[in-house]
Protein backbone atom coordinates (compact mmCIF):
# COMPACT_ATOMS: atom_id res chain seq x y z
CA UNK A 1 0.00 0.00 0.00
CA UNK A 2 1.30 3.50 -0.98
CA UNK A 3 2.24 5.82 1.74
CA UNK A 4 0.06 8.75 1.97
CA UNK A 5 1.63 11.87 0.56
CA UNK A 6 2.52 14.63 2.83
CA UNK A 7 3.07 18.60 2.40
CA UNK A 8 6.74 19.42 2.70
CA UNK A 9 7.07 21.79 5.55
CA UNK A 10 9.73 23.86 5.36
CA UNK A 11 11.77 26.04 8.50
CA UNK A 12 10.40 29.08 7.06
CA UNK A 13 6.52 27.87 7.39
CA UNK A 14 7.22 27.67 11.00
CA UNK A 15 7.99 31.39 11.41
CA UNK A 16 4.62 33.52 12.11
CA UNK A 17 4.28 36.15 9.54
CA UNK A 18 5.55 39.45 11.23
CA UNK A 19 2.35 41.58 12.70
CA UNK A 20 0.85 44.49 10.37
CA UNK A 21 1.71 47.72 12.56
CA UNK A 22 -0.96 49.58 14.24
CA UNK A 23 -2.13 52.88 12.03
CA UNK A 24 -2.73 54.80 14.94
CA UNK A 25 -0.50 54.27 17.99
CA UNK A 26 -0.36 56.47 21.48
CA UNK A 27 2.81 58.02 22.14
CA UNK A 28 3.13 57.02 26.07
CA UNK A 29 6.65 59.62 26.14
CA UNK A 30 4.13 62.93 24.82
CA UNK A 31 1.46 61.79 27.24
CA UNK A 32 3.79 61.53 30.18
CA UNK A 33 5.41 65.23 28.90
CA UNK A 34 2.13 66.74 28.69
CA UNK A 35 0.91 64.91 32.46
CA UNK A 36 4.12 66.71 33.59
CA UNK A 37 2.49 70.21 32.54
CA UNK A 38 -1.20 69.68 34.24
CA UNK A 39 0.83 68.62 37.59
CA UNK A 40 2.03 72.26 38.04
CA UNK A 41 -1.52 73.46 37.25
CA UNK A 42 -4.93 73.33 39.20
CA UNK A 43 -7.51 72.00 36.57
CA UNK A 44 -11.00 73.20 36.96
CA UNK A 45 -14.07 70.71 38.36
CA UNK A 46 -16.10 69.37 34.91
CA UNK A 47 -19.08 71.46 34.93
CA UNK A 48 -21.29 72.92 31.97
CA UNK A 49 -21.68 76.49 32.18
CA UNK A 50 -25.30 76.53 32.26
CA UNK A 51 -27.96 74.03 33.38
CA UNK A 52 -31.96 74.57 32.70
CA UNK A 53 -32.20 74.01 36.46
CA UNK A 54 -35.32 75.64 36.37
CA UNK A 55 -36.84 72.40 35.07
CA UNK A 56 -37.59 69.20 37.00
CA UNK A 57 -34.82 66.90 37.50
CA UNK A 58 -36.84 64.45 35.38
CA UNK A 59 -37.23 67.86 33.05
CA UNK A 60 -33.29 67.83 32.98
CA UNK A 61 -32.35 64.56 32.13
CA UNK A 62 -35.19 64.62 29.25
CA UNK A 63 -33.33 68.02 28.06
CA UNK A 64 -29.71 66.42 28.42
CA UNK A 65 -30.72 63.36 26.45
CA UNK A 66 -32.42 64.90 23.60
CA UNK A 67 -29.39 67.23 23.32
CA UNK A 68 -26.56 65.04 23.76
CA UNK A 69 -28.37 62.79 21.03
CA UNK A 70 -28.55 65.29 18.44
CA UNK A 71 -25.42 67.17 18.91
CA UNK A 72 -22.64 66.16 16.66
CA UNK A 73 -20.15 68.44 13.99
CA UNK A 74 -22.28 71.98 14.80
CA UNK A 75 -19.19 73.38 12.92
CA UNK A 76 -18.79 70.99 9.42
CA UNK A 77 -15.70 71.46 7.36
CA UNK A 78 -16.89 73.73 3.99
CA UNK A 79 -19.55 74.68 5.75
CA UNK A 80 -20.98 77.41 7.73
CA UNK A 81 -20.87 76.98 11.56
CA UNK A 82 -24.09 76.85 13.75
CA UNK A 83 -23.71 80.01 15.55
CA UNK A 84 -26.77 82.55 16.46
CA UNK A 85 -27.97 84.75 19.57
CA UNK A 86 -30.32 83.93 22.14
CA UNK A 87 -31.32 87.37 24.06
CA UNK A 88 -28.13 89.43 23.91
CA UNK A 89 -25.80 86.75 23.69
CA UNK A 90 -24.33 85.85 20.86
CA UNK A 91 -23.59 82.05 20.86
CA UNK A 92 -21.50 79.21 18.51
CA UNK A 93 -21.24 75.38 18.54
CA UNK A 94 -22.86 73.76 21.40
CA UNK A 95 -23.64 76.58 23.30
CA UNK A 96 -26.34 77.98 20.98
CA UNK A 97 -27.64 74.24 20.14
CA UNK A 98 -27.91 74.56 24.39
CA UNK A 99 -29.40 77.84 24.61
CA UNK A 100 -31.94 77.69 21.64
CA UNK A 101 -33.01 74.16 22.70
CA UNK A 102 -33.74 75.63 26.45
CA UNK A 103 -35.50 78.74 25.29
CA UNK A 104 -37.78 76.49 23.09
CA UNK A 105 -38.62 74.18 26.43
CA UNK A 106 -39.44 77.24 28.59
CA UNK A 107 -42.24 78.14 25.65
CA UNK A 108 -43.42 74.50 25.20
CA UNK A 109 -42.29 71.58 27.48
CA UNK A 110 -43.83 69.17 25.69
CA UNK A 111 -40.64 69.31 23.41
CA UNK A 112 -38.64 67.15 25.93
CA UNK A 113 -41.28 64.33 25.96
CA UNK A 114 -40.76 61.21 24.09
CA UNK A 115 -44.23 61.45 22.50
CA UNK A 116 -42.81 63.84 20.73
CA UNK A 117 -39.64 63.14 19.65
CA UNK A 118 -41.93 60.19 18.05
CA UNK A 119 -43.53 62.36 15.86
CA UNK A 120 -40.79 65.14 15.40
CA UNK A 121 -39.94 65.97 11.20
CA UNK A 122 -36.92 67.34 9.42
CA UNK A 123 -38.66 70.92 9.46
CA UNK A 124 -39.48 70.60 13.07
CA UNK A 125 -35.77 70.15 13.36
CA UNK A 126 -35.01 73.25 11.22
CA UNK A 127 -37.73 75.95 13.01
CA UNK A 128 -36.65 74.71 16.46
CA UNK A 129 -32.53 75.48 15.93
CA UNK A 130 -33.29 78.39 13.37
CA UNK A 131 -32.03 82.02 13.77
CA UNK A 132 -33.95 84.82 13.21
CA UNK A 133 -30.79 86.54 11.43
CA UNK A 134 -28.63 83.45 10.11
CA UNK A 135 -31.56 81.29 9.60
CA UNK A 136 -30.95 77.86 9.20
CA UNK A 137 -27.43 76.85 10.33
CA UNK A 138 -27.99 72.97 11.62
CA UNK A 139 -26.26 70.93 9.66
CA UNK A 140 -28.70 67.51 8.37
CA UNK A 141 -32.06 68.47 10.35
CA UNK A 142 -33.53 65.02 8.14
CA UNK A 143 -30.58 63.02 9.98
CA UNK A 144 -31.02 64.56 13.79
CA UNK A 145 -34.71 64.39 13.27
CA UNK A 146 -34.22 60.37 12.87
CA UNK A 147 -32.22 60.32 15.44
CA UNK A 148 -35.09 62.17 17.70
CA UNK A 149 -37.78 60.00 16.66
CA UNK A 150 -35.38 57.08 17.70
CA UNK A 151 -35.44 58.16 21.04
CA UNK A 152 -38.89 58.91 21.05
CA UNK A 153 -39.96 55.46 19.80
CA UNK A 154 -37.82 53.19 21.95
CA UNK A 155 -38.63 54.78 25.21
CA UNK A 156 -42.47 54.72 24.50
CA UNK A 157 -42.06 51.11 23.53
CA UNK A 158 -40.61 50.59 27.18
CA UNK A 159 -43.34 53.08 28.86
CA UNK A 160 -40.56 55.16 29.68
CA UNK A 161 -41.43 59.02 29.78
CA UNK A 162 -38.55 60.27 31.54
CA UNK A 163 -34.39 58.85 31.20
CA UNK A 164 -34.61 58.98 35.21
CA UNK A 165 -36.36 55.59 34.41
CA UNK A 166 -33.16 54.07 32.65
CA UNK A 167 -30.75 54.76 35.84
CA UNK A 168 -33.45 53.08 37.89
CA UNK A 169 -33.22 50.13 35.46
CA UNK A 170 -29.66 50.31 35.93
CA UNK A 171 -29.50 50.69 39.85
CA UNK A 172 -27.39 53.69 39.12
CA UNK A 173 -24.70 51.44 37.33
CA UNK A 174 -22.51 52.58 34.51
CA UNK A 175 -20.94 48.92 33.00
CA UNK A 176 -20.85 46.58 35.45
CA UNK A 177 -24.05 44.40 36.42
CA UNK A 178 -26.89 44.07 33.95
CA UNK A 179 -28.46 45.79 32.86
CA UNK A 180 -26.03 48.97 32.96
CA UNK A 181 -26.67 52.37 31.56
CA UNK A 182 -23.90 52.10 29.23
CA UNK A 183 -25.95 48.71 27.78
CA UNK A 184 -29.23 50.69 28.01
CA UNK A 185 -28.03 53.69 26.38
CA UNK A 186 -26.61 51.43 23.00
CA UNK A 187 -29.71 50.62 22.26
CA UNK A 188 -31.03 54.03 21.29
CA UNK A 189 -29.65 55.07 17.75
CA UNK A 190 -28.01 58.10 18.72
CA UNK A 191 -26.17 56.08 21.73
CA UNK A 192 -24.81 52.43 19.62
CA UNK A 193 -21.45 54.69 19.28
CA UNK A 194 -18.72 52.05 20.18
CA UNK A 195 -16.51 54.75 21.41
CA UNK A 196 -19.36 55.92 23.73
CA UNK A 197 -18.89 59.46 22.83
CA UNK A 198 -22.86 60.62 23.27
CA UNK A 199 -22.88 58.67 26.21
CA UNK A 200 -20.04 59.02 28.36
CA UNK A 201 -21.04 62.73 27.72
CA UNK A 202 -24.77 62.64 28.71
CA UNK A 203 -23.40 60.66 31.60
CA UNK A 204 -20.77 63.16 32.67
CA UNK A 205 -23.75 65.93 32.99
CA UNK A 206 -26.12 64.32 34.72
CA UNK A 207 -23.41 63.81 37.33
CA UNK A 208 -22.45 66.99 37.49
CA UNK A 209 -25.86 68.90 37.22
CA UNK A 210 -26.12 66.93 40.67
CA UNK A 211 -28.89 64.38 39.58
CA UNK A 212 -27.05 61.25 38.92
CA UNK A 213 -24.78 59.51 41.68
CA UNK A 214 -23.18 55.90 39.87
CA UNK A 215 -22.18 52.94 41.41
CA UNK A 216 -19.09 52.06 39.86
CA UNK A 217 -18.02 55.65 39.15
CA UNK A 218 -14.17 54.81 37.69
CA UNK A 219 -16.41 53.37 34.72
CA UNK A 220 -16.98 57.30 33.44
CA UNK A 221 -14.92 57.55 30.60
CA UNK A 222 -14.53 60.32 28.37
CA UNK A 223 -16.21 61.74 25.52
CA UNK A 224 -14.01 61.87 22.29
CA UNK A 225 -15.30 64.58 19.92
CA UNK A 226 -13.11 66.24 16.70
CA UNK A 227 -12.05 69.20 18.96
CA UNK A 228 -9.91 66.55 20.98
CA UNK A 229 -9.25 64.19 18.07
CA UNK A 230 -7.91 68.04 16.40
CA UNK A 231 -5.86 68.81 19.67
CA UNK A 232 -4.63 65.18 20.36
CA UNK A 233 -3.04 64.70 17.10
CA UNK A 234 -1.13 68.45 16.96
CA UNK A 235 0.33 67.64 20.41
CA UNK A 236 1.70 64.31 19.69
CA UNK A 237 0.08 62.35 22.00
CA UNK A 238 -1.59 59.90 19.55
CA UNK A 239 0.02 59.47 16.08
CA UNK A 240 -0.75 57.87 12.67
CA UNK A 241 1.48 55.75 11.71
CA UNK A 242 -0.54 54.66 8.48
CA UNK A 243 1.02 57.03 5.23
CA UNK A 244 -2.63 56.24 3.65
CA UNK A 245 -4.55 57.18 6.79
CA UNK A 246 -2.04 60.13 7.48
CA UNK A 247 -2.37 61.17 3.97
CA UNK A 248 -6.56 61.54 3.79
CA UNK A 249 -6.38 63.62 6.95
CA UNK A 250 -3.64 66.07 5.44
CA UNK A 251 -5.94 66.02 2.02
CA UNK A 252 -9.24 66.62 4.20
CA UNK A 253 -10.70 62.66 2.53
CA UNK A 254 -13.16 61.30 4.25
CA UNK A 255 -12.09 58.19 6.31
CA UNK A 256 -13.80 54.93 6.60
CA UNK A 257 -15.82 54.38 9.75
CA UNK A 258 -13.45 51.93 10.90
CA UNK A 259 -10.93 54.46 10.69
CA UNK A 260 -12.79 56.82 13.06
CA UNK A 261 -13.12 54.07 15.51
CA UNK A 262 -9.48 53.32 15.53
CA UNK A 263 -8.70 57.51 15.59
CA UNK A 264 -11.02 58.05 18.19
CA UNK A 265 -10.17 54.62 20.45
CA UNK A 266 -6.31 55.95 20.17
CA UNK A 267 -7.52 59.23 21.76
CA UNK A 268 -9.32 58.12 24.46
CA UNK A 269 -6.41 55.80 25.42
CA UNK A 270 -4.27 58.91 25.39
CA UNK A 271 -6.51 61.05 27.57
CA UNK A 272 -7.03 57.50 30.00
CA UNK A 273 -2.95 57.66 30.17
CA UNK A 274 -3.06 61.68 30.72
CA UNK A 275 -5.46 61.23 33.41
CA UNK A 276 -3.20 58.56 35.37
CA UNK A 277 0.08 60.16 34.57
CA UNK A 278 -0.40 63.49 35.99
CA UNK A 279 -2.17 62.38 39.35
CA UNK A 280 -5.72 63.79 38.41
CA UNK A 281 -7.35 60.41 37.54
CA UNK A 282 -10.95 62.08 36.03
CA UNK A 283 -11.00 61.42 32.89
CA UNK A 284 -14.18 63.06 32.11
CA UNK A 285 -12.62 66.45 34.19
CA UNK A 286 -9.87 66.41 32.37
CA UNK A 287 -12.00 66.07 29.35
CA UNK A 288 -14.10 69.45 30.17
CA UNK A 289 -10.71 71.06 30.46
CA UNK A 290 -9.22 69.62 26.65
CA UNK A 291 -12.12 70.29 25.20
CA UNK A 292 -12.70 73.88 26.50
CA UNK A 293 -8.86 74.78 24.96
CA UNK A 294 -9.05 72.91 21.90
CA UNK A 295 -12.04 74.37 20.72
CA UNK A 296 -10.97 78.22 21.97
CA UNK A 297 -6.84 78.09 21.52
CA UNK A 298 -6.52 74.89 19.09
CA UNK A 299 -8.77 75.85 16.27
CA UNK A 300 -8.87 74.22 12.74
CA UNK A 301 -7.53 77.94 10.91
CA UNK A 302 -5.95 79.85 13.68
CA UNK A 303 -4.59 77.89 16.68
CA UNK A 304 -2.93 80.25 19.25
CA UNK A 305 0.20 78.86 19.62
CA UNK A 306 2.07 81.93 20.37
CA UNK A 307 -0.31 84.32 21.60
CA UNK A 308 -4.27 84.42 22.04
CA UNK A 309 -6.20 87.60 20.42
CA UNK A 310 -8.56 89.49 22.20
CA UNK A 311 -11.40 87.16 20.90
CA UNK A 312 -10.17 83.76 22.25
CA UNK A 313 -13.27 82.04 23.55
CA UNK A 314 -11.73 80.37 26.60
CA UNK A 315 -13.90 80.58 29.29
CA UNK A 316 -12.75 82.12 32.61
CA UNK A 317 -12.11 79.50 34.81
CA UNK A 318 -9.67 77.87 32.24
CA UNK A 319 -7.41 81.33 31.57
CA UNK A 320 -4.91 81.04 34.54
CA UNK A 321 -3.70 77.85 32.41
CA UNK A 322 -2.77 80.20 29.43
CA UNK A 323 -1.13 82.49 31.26
CA UNK A 324 2.88 82.66 31.24
CA UNK A 325 5.68 84.72 32.74
CA UNK A 326 5.70 88.40 31.32
CA UNK A 327 1.79 88.55 30.89
CA UNK A 328 1.56 86.61 27.59
CA UNK A 329 -1.14 84.59 27.28
CA UNK A 330 -1.41 81.78 24.52
CA UNK A 331 -2.56 77.78 24.13
CA UNK A 332 -1.52 75.85 27.27
CA UNK A 333 -0.65 73.28 25.66
CA UNK A 334 2.24 75.36 23.45
CA UNK A 335 5.58 74.35 25.15
CA UNK A 336 5.11 70.50 24.75
CA UNK A 337 3.03 70.25 21.73
CA UNK A 338 4.69 69.23 18.22
CA UNK A 339 3.13 71.39 15.64
CA UNK A 340 3.59 74.67 17.56
CA UNK A 341 4.94 77.22 15.52
CA UNK A 342 5.16 74.73 12.68
CA UNK A 343 2.91 76.16 9.30
CA UNK A 344 1.40 72.92 8.60
CA UNK A 345 -1.05 71.01 11.09
CA UNK A 346 -3.08 68.16 11.28
CA UNK A 347 -6.87 68.61 11.16
CA UNK A 348 -9.44 65.96 12.48
CA UNK A 349 -10.77 63.43 10.09
CA UNK A 350 -13.78 63.84 7.65
CA UNK A 351 -16.18 61.28 7.88
CA UNK A 352 -19.59 60.37 7.37
CA UNK A 353 -21.21 60.04 10.70
CA UNK A 354 -23.52 60.98 13.75
CA UNK A 355 -21.95 59.51 16.73
CA UNK A 356 -20.42 62.89 17.97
Amino acid sequence: MASESRPHITSECLVPAPLAPEPVVVDVEACRRLAGLLKSHTIPTDREDSCPLWLSSEGVGNFYFLLVAICHQTSPRGRQPLEGDIGKRHLHGWDYLSAKLEAAARLDLQILSPDYWARITAQDVGELFRDETLGDRLSDPAGRALLIRNLGQKMLQRSWICVDQLYHAACGRLATGSPNLLDLLAQFRAYEDRVRKKSFLFLALMQNAGLWVYADPDQLGAPIDYHEVRGHLRIGTVQICDPDLRAKLVEGQEVTGEQDVCIRQAVHKALILVSEYSGLRNPSQLHYMFWNVFRSCCTRESPHCNSCPPTCSLPTRYVPLALFPGGVRRCPFSIVCESAGRESKLVEHTVDTDYY
